[in-house]
């Protein structure tokens, strides 16, 4: 006998999950982790046994409920699931899956649609953040097509706005956490290095490229393909974990999810990973690579876009340092990433030892894929 279970899967920005029902999973995370590595057939590396994509923007998933907070319309809940490693991770959010959640919303009943723009006030469990989406709406229904092209998924769609302004602290519970913009840390592996430790939307620890050998626009199995060089960076992840007092949690993992490692260097030309075409230095302020559970992501994360923009506003954090002064005089910041560039509008107020985070903002496309049953052998859980 197998277990059915109803299942959406959808695309959210430059990731792709399955969503599910909050009152068809386990509350018990132990248990919702086994049932997620279940129906996303892992641990293996093709996840030929469910419906996980082999790859990690794929392998996601979204629990989905009514809300639990009187400032939101809608509950999500991110599962991060390992492929060759049977962990779900629930300590991070997913920004671009956001964007389906919001969708999802909207077309499950859960939230009214309202033509025009339909607001979605989304509560991330996993960072206990409210995260607004403004979804495109006609006939009751949220738009698909548009003119918005993201690098990293083919043709175009209906935008959607995502702001993370009131993720700060996402994590840490503060938007610097050590303190300050820029800080020196004493890594084994590398001496004394700058770093700036920034928590919007996600926890992720930026890190000139220079400091670690890297030009900053390396292809993803440049960095993967390099042992020594994963240890150099995850040595200094490992540093701040532990400055942070979560240091048992990510010596625990084999491929901790948090916290990100963002390697920073100027604009360069590069081949996109997504088509093969140039991605010309002058389309961007800044070349990123962004470095978490085990490897470089294809296409840069939505929540550490957010938190990228947050950081080239900061004075003083590595990130404000390496731009180009013309960079500064713009809303958007343009990041190049693996597949091409993503742009971030944000403003950041307040003093240098007191920043406040008044918009983080990316537009991203989503869309509903397919929907059905999975089928699950027996001994998943069950709620």
């Amino acid at each position: 006998m197998m277990r059915q279970l109803d299942f959406i899967l959808m695309r959210g920005g430059t990731s792709k999950g399955v969503f599910l029902r909050a009152s068809d999973v386990p509350e018990d995370r132990g248990d919702l982790a086994k049932l997620l590595l279940a129906v996303m057939g892992s641990p293996d590396r093709r996840q030929i046994d469910g419906l996980g994509g082999a790859d990690k923007l794929t392998s996601k998933a979204a629990i989905m409920g009514p809300p639990t907070r009187a400032d939101s319309d809608v509950s999500y809940l991110f599962g991060q699931v390992g492929i060759t490693v049977p962990q779900v991770e629930f300590n991070v959010n997913c920004g671009n899956l956001t964007a389906a959640a919001a969708v999802y919303a909207i077309e499950e009943g859960l939230v009214a649609a309202r033509d025009g723009t339909t607001r979605v006030r989304i509560h991330n469990v996993n960072t206990d953040k409210i995260i607004t989406a403004d979804v495109p709406v006609a006939n009751g229904k949220p738009l698909v097509a548009g003119k918005l092209a993201i690098d990293g998924v083919p043709g175009t769609g209906a935008p959607i706005a995502l702001n993370f302004g009131d993720a700060a602290g996402a994590i840490t519970g503060q938007l610097l956490p050590l303190g300050a913009p820029q800080s020196l840390l004493a890594v084994p592996e590398l001496g004394e290095i700058s770093v700036s430790v920034v928590d919007c939307a996600n926890l992720v620890i930026f890190v000139a490229a220079e400091t670690l050998g890297m030009r900053g626009a390396e292809a993803p199995e440049e960095v993967d393909g390099n042992p020594a060089l994963i240890g150099r960076i995850n040595a200094i992840r490992r540093v701040v974990a532990h400055r942070l007092g979560f240091g048992d949690y990510f010596d625990s993992r084999p491929a901790a999810a948090t916290p990100f490692c963002v390697i920073v260097g100027p604009p360069a030309e590069y081949t996109s990973f997504s088509t093969g075409r140039p991605v010309p230095a002058d389309n961007m302020d800044v070349a990123c690579r962004q470095f978490a559970a085990g490897s470089v992501s294809r296409a840069y994360a939505a929540t550490v876009t957010a938190c990228t923009g947050v950081a080239a506003r900061l004075d003083g954090s590595v990130l404000h340092a390496m731009l180009a002064p013309s960079a500064h005089d713009r809303p958007k910041l343009r990041i190049g990433h693996p597949s091409g560039i993503i742009e971030v509008e944000s403003s950041v107020s307040g003093s240098l030892g007191n920043p406040r985070v008044d918009k983080a903002l990316i537009l991203r496309t989503a869309r509903r894929l397919a929907e059905g049953r999975t089928f699950l052998l027996d001994g998943t859980s069950e709620p």
